[in-house]
């Protein structure tokens, strides 16, 4: 897929890292991020209602 902005290439980086998920709080300073993630559809957006839960929620999924 094109790299169009830098949040496509940002969703890139993240797919050759190995990234299946990501925890988060949606808000307009992450659209394009979240955008990126929904047209590629190759990671996992995973919204939570606070950064602390998202924090916390990653070392109990397993890899």
């Amino acid at each position: 897929m094109a790299i169009n902005n830098v949040a496509d290439l940002f969703v890139a980086t993240l797919e050759q890292a190995g990234v299946k998920r990501i925890y988060g709080i949606v808000g307009d300073s992450l659209n394009a991020l979240t955008e990126a993630l929904r047209r590629r559809g190759t990671i996992e957006w995973i919204h939570v209602r606070h950064e602390e839960v998202a924090a916390s929620r990653r070392p109990a999924k397993p890899r």
